[in-house]
């Protein structure tokens, strides 16, 4: 049987202090035999093709990128890049903190993590537009750091978020308010909340405000939301990580790995161990 691979988890490690790095993506070229492996990072990351063309796959979805088109990655998602050829493209990569909290920022990046969770990945994007904001961005952090330099790099940043979430499908930008806070909460909590009464009690509202308005979005009850959700997670330790079948069951809060192998076979129709060998060839 093949090893698996293990999910590297990375940190934000850039030069700057800001927690924000912009660079091209040459450096996984140059680095390609370390950058085909499967990682996750507790940042976001918007990358950004050029030209040409970039693959990757994105819990257990392939993405292709074209030119002048961006993905949105969101903090915790399992990535893997395979590169054939060196790409034209730059990657954006910021700590959650560095936004602060002010709500309108919070909201632009809601929105986006919230398309992206529900399948609206590459963002196609005026090539201009971008670039200056991307270059703007390197260009001030290549300057000495003064008290304007964060300010002046959130404002691009803000500009930056606001351009992709004006291009997201019509459905997508619709995953504001309660859908989106639910879908948010679902993303933080899911671990250890999985009873629907329990989102309701954090979002402060009934069961049948909930129910009626995820059902509208997104065509399904919140419970197969949150379901779909622990089941991805599922996937990705099932896939990615060594670790037994026991562990992985109380890593996603079940309190007897029967009741994981259940809930697996219910949702998938196979078991955990099945669906391990099905990903190791």
């Amino acid at each position: 049987m093949k090893t698996p691979p293990i999910i590297q988890k990375y940190g934000f490690n850039a030069p700057s202090i800001l927690g924000i790095e912009v660079k091209p993506l040459d450096f996984l070229w140059e680095k390609r035999d370390k950058a085909d492996k499967v990682h996750r990072a507790d940042f976001y990351q918007i990358l950004w093709v050029q030209e040409g063309s970039f693959s990757l796959q994105l819990d257990f979805e392939e993405v292709c990128l074209h030119s002048e088109q961006a993905l949105f990655i969101v903090p915790g998602q399992v990535v893997h890049i395979h590169l054939d050829t060196r790409p034209q493209a730059t990657t954006v990569l910021f700590v959650p903190e560095f936004l602060g909290e002010i709500p309108s920022d919070l909201q632009a990046l809601h929105r986006l993590r919230s398309a992206n969770l529900l399948g609206h990945k590459a963002i196609s994007l005026a090539e201009s537009a971008i670039d200056s904001l991307l270059h703007q961005v390197m260009r001030e952090l290549s300057t000495t750091p003064d008290e304007h330099q964060a300010i002046i790099i959130r404002s691009y940043l803000r500009i930056l978020l606001a351009e992709l979430g004006r291009r997201l499908p019509s459905k997508a930008l619709q995953m504001s308010g309660l859908v989106g806070d639910f879908i948010n909460a679902v993303e933080v909590h899911h671990h250890r909340l999985y009873n629907i009464q329990d989102y309701q009690q954090k979002l402060g509202v009934t069961e049948k405000q909930l129910a009626s308005s995820v059902r509208e979005a997104l065509g399904m009850t919140p419970k197969t939301y949150l379901d779909e959700r622990r089941l991805l997670e599922a996937k990705r330790y099932l896939s990615y990580s060594d670790l037994s079948i026991k562990e992985v069951a109380f890593a996603l809060n079940f309190d007897e790995p029967t009741n994981f192998n259940k809930f697996f076979r219910r949702h998938t129709g196979t078991t955990p161990q099945a669906f391990r060998l099905s990903q190791r060839p």
